[in-house]
């Protein structure tokens, strides 16, 4: 984590409607009356649904692992904003091109400007987009794009970690994510802003950030040193699919809800296994677990799932694609009561160092069609003024074209797109040179982006938390990015 962090040292029709350290699988484990009755012979074969583990969280803790994660309020006066009530976090994994996307550069010499021309938007000023975002240009007046963000790391690990963090104390590799971890936003939701409604504040789709190989756990979305037990809870699967059920929210079938009640008392036995912890806690423990048990058994989120009940035209709106339908799911989870959604690129997905023409055919069109149908519905549905939808990647892409017709890894200059609640519409905030190569104007780094989204979603970014040493960190080292928010 950042040393300064720790506080002591195109249009379419319209929507209408008809771990360094192997953290424990999180799962809610639901087994029998006893943990030798219906002959489980290991932990690991015992029923698991979703979520949150406790097995893991007394074992953990037990051994002094995972702290209680804590907060204590900022001092600093924050003036009277329009603030977001949910989030829906896109993060395009793998680096997205700014230039061949939100940032072109048309009078660049051919190497620099790529191989997409540019259309004009629907903003005033000439401001352009790259021809393969049409259906985003035309919104382009619902939207603000941040051209100036930039940090210093190459790596994907490393980019992945600083933007869901803020983080620069960290090795310029490949890594795992570890316990030491400054904590992504998902579990700080969890932790600072436990959901009224008893299930988690915080979910992630349609799976975790991971490179298979060098990071199976990409450091950064998980709760890092204020515990797994904060985590988010993962819907997987592809929602594109035919019959979707995402294996964490199955139930089987002899499982009705009230015979998973009657097996939640297993709690009672595994009080045993918690008496070196104190009381607060086994509270915060047992909220968490039955967080993870009402997401499971909720009709309201067995219904947001069901993506069949939306009106064909609705989900042909955002695609038929994987992107598409998980954007979909997305908002109409957060109409059952998660706060914050995040969709996860799997296996760097936008790393293109090769052929990067062909590569953005195929990709940029069902994004540009998945992310425009997200702001003009949650518009239409009356949601967008209190829902925060941030757009964007670890780093850009390098201003000159390869060899291989493709761009690599570029974190000097690159843009994130901003919407909904609180932010201002219609606004291009920053800027790169005529190369895209280094921010010109209003430099944007992670930090500030992560105290904007804090600040939208009404805790103070100068709060405090603590980890398991009772050491208090900011929040995030960053500032709030005044211009871009609505007064």
């Amino acid at each position: 984590m950042n040393n300064r962090q720790r506080k002591n040292s195109k249009s379419l029709p319209p929507i209408t409607s008809d771990k360094g350290f192997n953290y424990i699988d999180n799962s809610l484990c639901l087994c029998g009356e006893s943990l030798a009755t219906e002959g489980y012979s290991s932990r690991r074969e015992l029923l698991k649904i979703g979520g949150l583990s406790l097995f893991g969280f007394f074992s953990a803790n037990a051994a002094g692992l995972f702290p209680l994660g804590q907060v204590q309020g900022g001092t600093s006066k924050e003036k009277n904003k329009k603030k977001s009530n949910r989030c829906i976090w896109i993060f395009l994994q793998g680096g997205a091109s700014h230039i061949d996307l939100w940032d072109p550069k048309p009078m660049a010499p051919q190497e620099v400007r790529g191989p997409f021309r540019t259309i004009q938007t629907a903003l005033q000023g000439g401001i352009r987009f790259t021809e393969i975002l049409p259906f985003t240009a035309s919104i382009a007046d619902q939207i603000t794009v941040i051209r100036s963000m930039r940090h210093s790391f190459t790596n994907h690990i490393a980019g992945t970690y600083i933007a869901h963090t803020g983080s620069t104390n960290q090795p310029d590799a490949d890594r795992e994510a570890a316990s030491e971890d400054f904590p992504g936003p998902g579990p700080l939701l969890n932790m600072l802003a436990p959901s009224s409604k008893h299930i988690p504040s915080s979910v992630a789709i349609p799976n975790w950030l991971s490179i298979p190989g060098p990071s199976n756990r990409m450091p950064g979305q998980y709760g890092g040193f204020i515990g797994s037990t904060y985590d988010s809870f993962l819907i997987s699967g592809d929602p594109n699919q035919k019959n979707y059920n995402p294996p964490s929210l199955k139930i089987p079938g002899e499982l009705t809800n009230s015979r998973i009640a009657k097996r939640v008392s297993l709690r009672n036995q595994l009080e045993d296994l918690s008496r070196g912890l104190d009381q607060a806690n086994r509270q915060r423990q047992n909220q968490f677990t039955q967080a993870a048990l009402s997401l499971v058994t909720d009709p309201k989120i067995r219904e947001a799932v069901e993506l069949e009940r939306e009106p064909q035209s609705v989900r042909d709106r955002y695609g038929r694609t994987k992107i598409g339908q998980s954007l979909l799911l997305a908002r109409r989870l957060l109409e059952a009561g998660i706060r914050m959604v995040s969709y996860n690129d799997f296996n760097q997905h936008w790393d293109t160092h090769g052929d990067l023409k062909k590569r953005y055919q195929h990709i940029v069109p069902e994004l540009d069609r998945a992310y425009s149908a997200l702001i003009e519905d949650l518009k239409q549905r009356g949601l967008i003024e209190s829902t925060l939808v941030v757009n964007m990647g670890e780093f850009g892409r390098t201003p000159t074209v390869n060899g291989g017709a493709g761009r690599d890894h570029w974190p000097f200059a690159y843009s994130a797109v901003l919407a909904g609640g609180g932010i201002k519409q219609g606004l291009v905030y920053g800027s790169s040179d005529s190369r895209g190569a280094q921010v010109a104007t209003q430099p944007v780094s992670p930090a500030d982006l992560l105290a904007t989204f804090w600040h939208l979603m009404g805790i103070d970014p100068t709060s405090e938390i603590k980890d398991r040493n009772d050491r208090p960190y900011l929040l995030s080292t960053g500032k709030p990015i005044e211009a871009i928010l609505q007064s």
